[in-house]
């Protein structure tokens, strides 16, 4: 994901998920399934300045839990 990421010119979710499909957006941030579903990257993207934050990266249990939400 950081050269695909690094190379990527997003403008939007749409955009993002020609390259991840299964992207979500939750809130204001957005969800990538990695690793074969079994953890989930949290970003916050920011198209304008095209810089991509990363808030954790959790297990699904844990992404399940919510806890990440506050």
């Amino acid at each position: 994901m950081v050269v695909i990421s690094s190379r990527a010119s997003w403008r939007s979710l749409v955009e993002v998920r020609r390259t991840y499909p299964h992207a979500d957006l939750v809130g204001s941030v957005t969800v990538f399934n990695i690793a074969g579903n079994k953890y989930r990257l949290i970003v916050r993207i920011h198209y304008a300045s095209q810089a991509i934050y990363i808030r954790c990266v959790l297990t699904h249990a844990e992404y399940d839990k919510g806890d990440w939400k506050e």
